[in-house]
């Protein structure tokens, strides 16, 4: 039995829209150019959608040089990702402090216009180190600005079931995959599954994504449209006790390997 790939996605700024691909790169970080850049306030926290909705509406694309960002009201501004300032500051995300590298005045001050408030814009950088639970991952491995894992894998049949139980379906977009599969497999299926593999590719999938309340956030208006969907997982699907949607990976191969829209993947 084979699941297909339906969808392909990466967010290079963390917390902010998707970029969509036909075919991408896979590697131990996980999708090429995933959550390797981050908002964060004047302290180093980082930024998210769970209290900054908005951010779901600042939309990047890349370009020759790196990023084109748009976002509402706003300009449209380019981002070179090759020059930075290099000046290094501490930035914190949920449990973990590590080092990026600050990008230029110009680039902080959109950002900040945007959101009325002092943020910066970081980059994980060669001098940034963020370890992954050392309960799933194997010695050494990292990963960038995701919440915790490079990869979240879903389930299309598992969508479908959800929605039969909310007044009002919702896209697969509320739960900011990186791949997304279909199968003939049942919903939830996922969640027993400890891989997903073919001839070059190995994604260890390590544990359940727990969820929380940007699970409410409209991706494509930036609002929040409350709880239904959090309760619904949690009264009606739980998972030990927790509301679940999706499992994380970790791609576990020596090279890169390309990964493309209708590319069949094996779960074992």
């Amino acid at each position: 039995m084979t699941v297909t790939i339906t969808q392909l996605l990466s967010y290079p700024i963390k917390s902010c829209a998707a970029i969509e691909h036909q075919m991408t790169t896979l590697n131990q970080m996980g999708l090429k150019g995933d959550r390797q850049l981050m908002l964060v306030d004047e302290n180093g926290l980082f930024l998210s959608q769970r209290k900054h909705p908005q951010m779901a509406l600042i939309k990047p694309t890349w370009s020759e040089q790196g990023l084109v960002i748009n976002a509402p009201g706003m300009e449209p501004m380019s981002i070179d990702l090759k020059q930075n300032t290099a000046k290094l500051l501490k930035v914190d995300i949920w449990n973990d402090s590590l080092q990026a590298e600050s990008m230029q005045a110009h680039v902080n001050q959109w950002f900040s216009d945007y959101l009325n408030l002092p943020v910066r814009l970081v980059k994980y950088g060669q001098q940034s180190h963020r370890a992954i639970d050392p309960n799933y991952a194997q010695k050494g491995e990292t990963v960038a600005f995701a919440d915790g894992y490079p990869l979240l894998v879903t389930h299309q049949a598992t969508i479908e079931q959800l929605n039969q139980q909310l007044e009002k379906p919702i896209d697969m977009n509320r739960f900011r995959p990186n791949i997304v599969v279909s199968g003939d497999l049942a919903a939830w299926d996922e969640l027993n599954w400890k891989t997903l593999s073919d001839g070059s590719v190995q994604i260890d999938l390590v544990k359940p994504c727990t969820r929380c309340v940007m699970t409410g956030i409209e991706q494509t208006t930036g609002q929040q449209t409350g709880t239904e969907v959090l309760m619904t997982l949690k009264k009606k699907f739980a998972h030990n006790d927790k509301a679940v949607f999706g499992i994380n990976g970790i791609a576990r191969m020596h090279d890169s390997a390309e990964l493309t829209v209708g590319q069949k993947l094996k779960p074992n």
